[in-house]
């Protein structure tokens, strides 16, 4: 299955490793790692598929193939576009700040010198650290988009009418991550996955 999607989106067949069934991204490696959404699967920079192992024997085989298209298309050919946003609003701000942070501690090294070691690295280690988290927080809602054309341009290939009904099946099971996802998209949390809700209604504008 995936293979063929593959071929279809002119990705290297050589590029998929591994299909697994996994709840976790690490978990193959001993734990730790990404949650992975009820309705999603990732593609892992290594060619590893994961697949929700809450969700095996849920869907049928067929039915993979819109959630494994998408991924596909938005790891391999959409994320590397947001690459150029990343840096912008995230390596670059950053980097400057701990240059700047770096040139200060250089003049005032007279007075830092005063200061026992721990609490000095701290104070210097927060203003770079917000610029991050403040970088991150912004760049969250340009993954989200891309996932969400990810799946507008998967419906080329398995046909919008059918990852409707697999999207709608997957609401219907009652997935605790996925109803905890539309509340709190609901609240106006930001998360990289859009909603199923969000999905749905993305689908179907068809934009």
């Amino acid at each position: 299955m995936a293979v063929g999607l593959c071929l279809l989106l002119d990705l290297p067949v050589f590029y998929l490793k591994t299909l697994t069934w996994s709840d976790r991204t690490g978990s193959m490696r001993g734990g730790g790692g990404r949650i992975v959404p009820s309705d999603q699967c990732l593609v892992l920079p290594s060619g590893d598929i994961i697949l929700p192992k809450r969700m095996k024997e849920r869907l049928l085989v067929d039915e993979w193939k819109p959630l494994i298209a998408s991924s596909l298309i938005y790891e391999k050919k959409l994320l590397p576009k947001l690459r150029g946003k990343a840096v912008k609003l995230i390596i670059v701000p950053t980097a400057a700040l701990t240059a700047i942070v770096g040139v200060f501690l250089a003049l005032t090294r007279s007075f830092w010198v005063t200061i026992p070691f721990p609490v000095g690295l701290l104070v210097l280690a927060i203003p770079p650290s917000i610029v991050l988290f403040l970088g991150l927080d912004l760049f969250t809602p340009y993954e989200k988009n891309a996932r969400l054309q990810a799946d507008i341009e998967a419906t080329r290939l398995v046909g919008r009418s059918f990852f409707l009904e697999v999207l709608r099946k997957i609401d219907s099971l009652g997935m605790k991550d996925v109803e905890e996802r539309k509340t709190k998209m609901a609240e106006g949390s930001s998360s990289e996955f859009p909603s199923l809700t969000e999905r749905v209604q993305n689908l179907l504008a068809g934009t």
